[in-house]
């Protein structure tokens, strides 16, 4: 990491811990498809809010205003940090843009910076009035009104690659596969076992509820260049603990997090993205997540704490991966039809 981008991430957390956001960047490990040359890079990022809406309301309005007042210092002496901190590193940028507005009562702040001085892997695109580059480093910089008046968002991110896995006479392949093996057998030796369950919806389903929405799922997503796929299939191994095992998972959690690790440390032909410091009530549920060039197939790894317990789930989806509100509970869910594993159905009077 450039020295100056830690200073200021180590600057901006002592500055305090807004609820909307966090005081130390997430970190995001994206790679694969390793036969192309492509090195790995590490994404720090930072989510920026201002939403006094979130606050309003409350009966005690003394309460009210002095968070408001505490958070808006937040974010300008955030913003201010980071400005400083943008206009030091122009100095020795290979190429920068800037995009700044404030006309009827609406600001716009836009930096984009490429720090990198290998020209033969400079990207250069536009997205509206927006330059951003993609490089061997490189960060963007975005703080808008929001759409509600007297509120702000803004999102800080810096990417930089890391030393490319570089090919051998007899690669080392650590595959899906492997890590799904390793996995079981670390809940075998504690004597937990899994559920199986499939989770599946067609095309005319997906249309059928689309509009209008459907309170079955809590999760509809796609990956790569399926990013428009409806229909999907997917097969989910569920470990779970109860909550008083819960040293045991965070045990377990440790280890299969290394385990993910293990993964992006070796060559793949699979585009993964690999979240660092995944915890059961974290900000996302997705430690990996893994999928192939060309073919619809995603394998994810997701754990959760739910239902007085701790849950472990690894997901094989082809298509559009929808996960269902009772994932936990549903043996099978087909374009909406449910079946429940044995002692686990709904009580009476709740769907």
């Amino acid at each position: 990491m450039n020295p100056r981008m830690s200073q200021l991430f180590d600057k901006l957390a002592t500055m305090g811990k807004s609820p909307f956001g966090r005081e130390r960047p997430s970190i995001i490990k994206r790679g694969g498809m390793d036969r192309y040359g492509n090195p790995p890079q590490l994404e720090y990022s930072m989510y920026l809010f201002y939403r006094p809406d979130l606050v309003r309301g409350r009966k005690d309005s003394l309460f009210v205003d002095s968070v408001l007042q505490v958070q808006r210092t937040l974010l300008d002496k955030q913003v201010t940090a980071i400005r400083r901190t943008i206009s030091e590193l122009q100095k020795e940028a290979q190429d920068s843009c800037r995009y700044e507005r404030h006309a009827g009562g609406r600001d716009t702040i836009f930096y984009s910076l490429n720090l990198s001085h290998d020209t033969s892997r400079i990207h250069k695109y536009q997205e509206g009035n927006y330059t951003y580059f993609n490089s061997d480093e490189f960060l963007h910089f975005r703080l808008e009104s929001g759409k509600k008046e007297d509120t702000y968002e803004g999102r800080f991110s810096y990417t930089v690659s890391l030393p490319r896995i570089e090919s051998s006479v007899v690669p080392d392949v650590y595959t899906w596969k492997s890590l799904k093996a390793d996995i079981a057998r670390l809940f075998d030796e504690h004597g937990i076992s899994h559920r199986n369950s499939l989770w599946q919806h067609d095309m005319v389903y997906s249309d059928s509820i689309w509009d209008e929405g459907s309170l079955d799922w809590i999760g509809m997503g796609t990956y790569g260049e399926w990013a428009y796929e409806k229909a999907g299939v997917t097969e989910a191994t569920i470990y779970s603990l109860p909550e008083e095992q819960e040293p045991l998972a965070k045990q377990l959690l440790a280890q299969i997090d290394s385990l993910a690790l293990k993964f992006t440390e070796k060559r793949q032909e699979c585009y993964y993205q690999y979240n660092y410091g995944v915890t059961f009530n974290g900000f996302t549920p997705q430690m990996l997540t893994c999928y192939a060039s060309h073919i619809p197939e995603t394998n994810s790894i997701q754990v959760q704490a739910a239902d007085r317990g701790f849950h472990f789930l690894l997901l094989d989806t082809r298509g559009a991966e929808w996960i269902p509100l009772e994932y936990l509970s549903l043996k099978s869910i087909i374009n909406g039809k449910k079946t429940y594993f044995e002692g686990m159905e709904p009580k009476k009077g709740r769907k």
